[in-house]
Order: structure tokens, then C-alpha cells, then sequence
């Protein structure tokens, strides 16, 4: 049996009637093959470095927004320190360049000019980077359609404007735990108890938040069984990775040799480099938890006839079209592959192509939240002939070398591909 052989046969095996060790590394493995299989076909790689460079960018806007609103309400102290606490690890000397930064970037706040450009500038940079985040998870969700841009300005803000809330909430959470923990080191049981906890907290902390990334960034519904286990795993990973990256720099040497007081710059874009490929990796494994099933038969698909895949392309927008002649509400995506039994994958492509060609088109519902489709031709005009005939045209048919301008047989072929191809014979073609 070739390698090809057996793993189709690995993925049509039913896990359901496997032992319990063997049905949970089928799972594992088909999860990884996903994950690995859709993290080299979606260049995840080259989206890893595109956020690494808009973080670094947007490192002095993001901390000013935080501080600017925790000064607000006075809390900007605690902020300080407890971003010299998070950062001070890496690199203290950068750490203090970073908030002289930030300090100048809020004093020039007072200037006209900046209210105006620096302003603009600033909302910018944030937003970008938030744009780019959800392209990336959408590339992996293989999702088309983004945000609007009033739902994409308000939702960034306002997540920046929470920030400094929880990171307030988070310090004072520390300082409970820390203290409860005095209270009960003489009781050695509950002192060693409390201290697990704390020890705990950072991680617990990165996870939700990867959960919830994984969860609420993509602009689809995602399930919270298929991002939970992923957020976890990519919170101990990040966690792993920044106690590497604290406690080995000493071994690094070889870069402060060659880079001198600027060393930490490139340890700082590894350092988030990896943290990306860790958030892509937990998200792609995300993508794989829900869609796994879907992934079988995207397998068993790729090699669909044209003939089978216009048939079902037709079943697609005759439910769409009766639904619409009923006057029901339009149907979404995950209806339509509930209805016809499709995997949720081949019909988001079928659905792009109909969208595409002009069979279908596109709208939301009241609050812009969810993708619907609707005939995009009076459905007492549309025919099958018609559905057929736009999905083979689809594409080009301007490509014109100087050849086929004044080519006998380019005509004559044209004519009998779409006229009188029943009753032609392949010899005709060149019979003049």
C-alpha cells in the first residue's frame, strides 16, 4: 500500500468505531495533518511577518491610547509599572526608550497639528493592524467577506479602549492572589495551594485571551469547542516562549556582540515573529477542530467533475430561488450546506463562483453580522441554460495573441462551441 493509498484510507476510517486510543490519535492526527496541510497552502509564514512588522509599528500608538485613557482616571501610575513589570525582562533600557516615547507622542497631544494629522495617524495604525489580523484569520477560515468599516472602527477602538480597564483588572487581581498567599504560607497545604494559582494566573490570562481572539476576530461563526483547546494550547506555548526568551538572553551573546545596545531590537522581532506563528498555528488548529469532516470531503472532492460541480451549483440556487419566490428569509451559508448536505468549504466555493458570475448576489441581515444570498436575476427569467452558461464563461475571454485574430479555425471552433455543438464532428473543424 503506497503512502497516498493509506492515508485516504486514515481519513475515511470512521473514529467512532475505533478503541479509544486509536479513535483519539485518528482525531489528533487528522487535526494536525489539517493544521500543517493549510498552514503551508495559506502562506501563513508571509502573514506572521506582516504582523510582526505592523506590531512594531504600532507598539508606541497602541501604549499611548492605554496610558492617555488610564491618566484619565488616574491610574496611569499603575499602568507604568506594570507594563516595567511586563517589559522590563526583555530589555529595561528599551523598555524606558519605549514609554519616553510614548510620554513625548501624549505631550505633543496639546498641539493642533497633532489633534489633526498625529490623530489620524495614530486611529491609523491601530486599525491597520487589527485589519490585518482579521485578513489573516479569515485566510485561514477561508472567508471572502470582511467587516464593514463602521463595524470594523468601532469594534478596534473599542477593544483598545478596554485595554487599560483589564490590564487594571488583571494587577489588582495579582495583588489579591499575592496577598491571600501571605496569609496562608503558614499553613503549608493552602500556602502551596494559593501559589500554584498565581503561578496559574499568567497563563489562564493568555489563553482566554487566544480564546477569545480565535473566537470573535474571524468574520464567521466559530464554534467555542473548536477554539477553546487551541487558545489553551497556543497560551502555553506563548507562555513558554517569553520564559525562553527572559531567561536565555544571557546565552544569546552573539548578538549583543554584534549589535551592541540595539541587540534587543532583533531578539524583540524573533520574540514576535514566533508569538505569531504560535497565534496562526493555535488558529489554524481552531479551523481544523470545526471543519474536519469538512476537510474529508474537500479531499474527496478535489478531483469533482466540472458536470458534478455545475450540478450542484444548480441545487444551490434552485433552494435559493424557491426560498425566494416564498418571500422566506434568504439563507446563509451554514443553511444552505445543512440543507443540501454539503460540507460547509465546497459550498462557500460554489457559492463564490455563482456570486461571482452574477447568478447570485450578496446582502446582510438587519445588524450587517451575517452573509445571506438571493437570486441576482428576476427568478421567472432564470433557466438552467442561463446558471450553466455564466459559470462557463467565468473568467476571461480577452486573451487574444495575434494568431487567433484573422485564425479560420478560431472562428469556426468558437461558433460550434457555443451554437451547433451537437451536430459537429472534431474533423469539421479544419475542413474548410
Amino acid at each position: 500500500m503506497t503512502f497516498e493509498q493509506r492515508m485516504e484510507s486514515w481519513w475515511n476510517m470512521d473514529e467512532r468505531q475505533c478503541k479509544c486510543f486509536q479513535r483519539w490519535s485518528l482525531l489528533l492526527f487528522k487535526r494536525v495533518y489539517i493544521t500543517v496541510d493549510h498552514f503551508i497552502s495559506n502562506n501563513l509564514s508571509s502573514y506572521a511577518s506582516a504582523l510582526t512588522y505592523n506590531t512594531t509599528l504600532a507598539v508606541v500608538p497602541v501604549l499611548a491610547i492605554i496610558f492617555a485613557i488610564a491618566r484619565g482616571f488616574g491610574f496611569d501610575n499603575l499602568i507604568e509599572k506594570r507594563i516595567r513589570v511586563a517589559l522590563d525582562s526583555f530589555s529595561p533600557e528599551m523598555t524606558q526608550t519605549v514609554l519616553d516615547f510614548v510620554e513625548r507622542y501624549l505631550q505633543h497631544t496639546k498641539s493642533g497639528v497633532f489633534l489633526g494629522v498625529g490623530l489620524l495617524l495614530l486611529f491609523y495604525t491601530l486599525v491597520n493592524l487589527t485589519m490585518n489580523i482579521e485578513t489573516a484569520f479569515n485566510n485561514v477560515w477561508q472567508v471572502n467577506n470582511t467587516r464593514n468599516i463602521y463595524r470594523r472602527i468601532t469594534d478596534y477602538i473599542s477593544v483598545f479602549l478596554l485595554l487599560p480597564i483589564l490590564m487594571i483588572i488583571t494587577n489588582g487581581v495579582n495583588v489579591m492572589m499575592l496577598t491571600l498567599e501571605s496569609w496562608f504560607e503558614m499553613y503549608f497545604s493552602l500556602g502551596s495551594t494559593f501559589h500554584v494559582i498565581v503561578v496559574m494566573i499568567p497563563f489562564f490570562i493568555s489563553s482566554m485571551v487566544f480564546v477569545l481572539l480565535y473566537k470573535l476576530m474571524p468574520n464567521t461563526h466559530v464554534k467555542w469547542s473548536a477554539c477553546v483547546g487551541p487558545g489553551i494550547i497556543a497560551g502555553l506555548l506563548f507562555q513558554g516562549l517569553e520564559y525562553f526568551y527572559i531567561h536565555y538572553q544571557i546565552k544569546l551573546s552573539a548578538y549583543n556582540a554584534i549589535y551592541g545596545s540595539f541587540a534587543a531590537i532583533p531578539l524583540l522581532l524573533i520574540f514576535l515573529q514566533f508569538t505569531w506563528y504560535i497565534c496562526l498555528i493555535g488558529c489554524q488548529l481552531s479551523y481544523a477542530n470545526q471543519m474536519v469532516q469538512e476537510y474529508a470531503f474537500e479531499r474527496s472532492t478535489r478531483g469533482m467533475s466540472r458536470r458534478f460541480r455545475d450540478t450542484l451549483s444548480l441545487l444551490l440556487v434552485s433552494h435559493i430561488a424557491k426560498g425566494f419566490a416564498k418571500g422566506d428569509r434568504p439563507l446563509n451559508l451554514h443553511s444552505l450546506a445543512r440543507i443540501t448536505r454539503l460540507p460547509d468549504a465546497l459550498v462557500k466555493v460554489l457559492l463564490d463562483e455563482l456570486v461571482a458570475v452574477g447568478v447570485l448576489a450578496v446582502t446582510h441581515n438587519n445588524s450587517g453580522t451575517e452573509v445571506l444570498y438571493i437570486p441576482a436575476i428576476d427568478i421567472h427569467r432564470l433557466t438552467i441554460r442561463m446558471v450553466v452558461e455564466r459559470l462557463d464563461a467565468k473568467g476571461t475571454e480577452n486573451y487574444s495573441p495575434s494568431w487567433l485574430l484573422h485564425n479560420p479555425e478560431w472562428k469556426r471552433l468558437r461558433q460550434y462551441r457555443y451554437y451547433n455543438m451537437e451536430e459537429a464532428l472534431i474533423l469539421d473543424v479544419l475542413n474548410v
